[in-house]
């Protein structure tokens, strides 16, 4: 047993923050459990909820030099925990979405190669558009839709107001949707629901 388990979240905090690894798994020991009953509720696989506990504890010791001993660490946890699992959701539902397209659209014959082969160039096509705007709304616009920040912490991170951060992502988004207007149905599919 970790011997770290007794001490409060407040000194744990900071031994992470410092990069101390007993300490982060002292956390991860602590609050693990609750973030796959919460991820549980909503995911209903355990095989998901497992994933989402690691890919939020990884997030938890990439975000390490932010913490904040003065702030709840359980409450920082569970709002990445959220956020992984609104992001989770809505890659399940863009891959629900597309397949129900792709039965309804393409041959009976189609397989899951094929639907994999479209929905590749879509993404294809989006990172191509992203890559044409200019370099401070292509940041923006991927730490918000690739990496999950709120507008709150690119605004933290980048050092720019969090109206400058909306703004840029609202051109990102309006750039996005006028050039895949000229693309095929399933690019706009592809865009409202990964994207809007």
């Amino acid at each position: 047993m970790n011997h770290l388990n007794k001490i409060d979240d407040a000194d744990l905090t900071r031994r992470v923050k410092s990069g101390e690894k007993e300490a982060y798994q002292a956390l991860f020991e602590r609050y693990a459990p609750k973030i796959y009953h919460f991820a549980l509720s909503y995911l209903k696989s355990t095989a998901d909820s497992e994933e989402l506990v690691q890919d939020v504890f990884l997030k938890v010791w990439e975000k390490r030099d932010i913490l904040d001993a003065s702030q709840n660490i359980k409450a920082f946890i569970f709002k990445i925990a959220i956020n992984t699992i609104y992001d989770f959701i809505r890659r399940k539902n863009i891959e629900n979405a597309f397949q129900e397209f792709s039965k309804a659209n393409y041959a009976a014959d189609s397989n899951n190669t094929w639907d994999t082969v479209i929905f590749e160039e879509m993404q294809t096509t989006i990172n191509s558009l992203v890559a044409q705007m200019p370099e401070q709304r292509k940041k923006i616009f991927n730490l918000s839709k690739n990496k999950g920040l709120s507008n709150d912490e690119i605004a933290q991170e980048l050092n720019l107001s969090k109206r400058t951060v909306e703004n840029q992502l609202y051109r990102a988004l309006l750039f996005l949707k006028e050039h895949l207007r000229n693309e095929s149905a399933i690019a706009l599919l592809f865009f409202f629901l990964f994207y809007s």
